[in-house]
């Protein structure tokens, strides 16, 4: 295996994803971690973690060309239900030192009902045009503070993804992929900056997630879709998308790795430009 010192003590790992464009993956199952403070279970299979991703089918996207009707669609993203308490992880005592005796997760919802930070794509027969500039196609995940950050990001396929680790201690990061049949890959990082290239291929656009196997709340995931199909809410829970207005309906679909799912279908026979859409969580 292939030692590299690397420059500022940061140990870098490549994932190559060779991806093609094409429809989501399988999972069975949709569901996120159950909310609330709590303690953190310990660290799980990485078949039983994949089964926590949400099935996708992104829709496909290209520009817009004349004779097109464009609708553009504002997503809101919403929750109901009990005051989510914040998620307590409670650090084993090999890592109180780096990590602290516990760290607190404040991500699920804002304080208003708004769900910020979950990731929304388009499905369906209508597709999406392209409105912004191509996704990062060399997105990065790093252990941080003993956190994988970022926690959600959209890249487009054929993007290779980064894993670093900025952390003094040792650990190994665990990916997996949503699709059924893809078996996990473990890239192992030490403190003497082992680079570790990986290739890992799949023929269908989906979710990638990152495990840490030493810190078992650091968790990141990383959506491959068609450029502009896919997107992560911003802090007040909005995201917006363009689609082919030629379609009778599109569907949108959001996911948070502790509210779960939600979803709507969008009809688009109408003659209006813009639709406004609520997904509403409730967990």
């Amino acid at each position: 295996m292939t030692r590299r010192r690397v420059e500022g003590g940061a140990l870098v790992a490549a994932l190559l994803l060779a991806l093609a464009a094409g429809c989501g993956a399988d999972a069975t199952s949709e569901h996120g971690a159950v909310p609330g403070a709590r303690t953190v279970p310990q660290a799980q299979p990485a078949a039983a973690r994949a089964l926590r991703l949400p099935v996708m089918r992104p829709a496909a996207s290209r520009t817009a060309r004349a004779g097109d009707r464009a609708v553009t669609i504002d997503v809101q993203l919403r929750r109901e239900g009990e005051p989510l308490r914040d998620a307590i992880h409670v650090v084993a005592p090999a890592f109180v030192r780096a990590c602290g005796a516990a760290l607190v997760d404040t991500s699920p919802a804002l304080a208003s009902g708004v769900v910020a930070s979950a990731i929304v794509w388009v499905e369906g027969p209508a597709a999406t045009f392209v409105t912004a500039p191509t996704s990062d196609r060399r997105p990065m995940v790093r252990m941080e503070g003993c956190r994988l950050v970022p926690s959600l990001q959209v890249a487009a396929p054929g993007s290779a993804l980064m894993l670093v680790m900025r952390d003094s201690f040792p650990d190994s990061l665990v990916v997996v992929r949503s699709s059924s049949g893809q078996p996990a890959d473990t890239v192992p990082f030490s403190m003497q900056g082992q680079l570790v290239p990986l290739q890992h291929r799949a023929d269908s656009a989906g979710m990638v997630a990152v495990y840490s196997a030493q810190l078992p709340w650091a968790r990141a995931f990383l959506v491959i879709a068609p450029p502009s199909s896919g997107a992560v809410a911003d802090r007040d829970g909005r995201v917006r998308f363009t689609v082919d207005g030629r379609a009778r309906f599109t569907r949108i679909r959001a996911w948070h790795p502790v509210l779960g799912s939600a979803d709507a279908s969008v009809p688009l026979g109408r003659s209006t430009s813009t639709q406004t859409v609520t997904l509403t969580f409730r967990r």
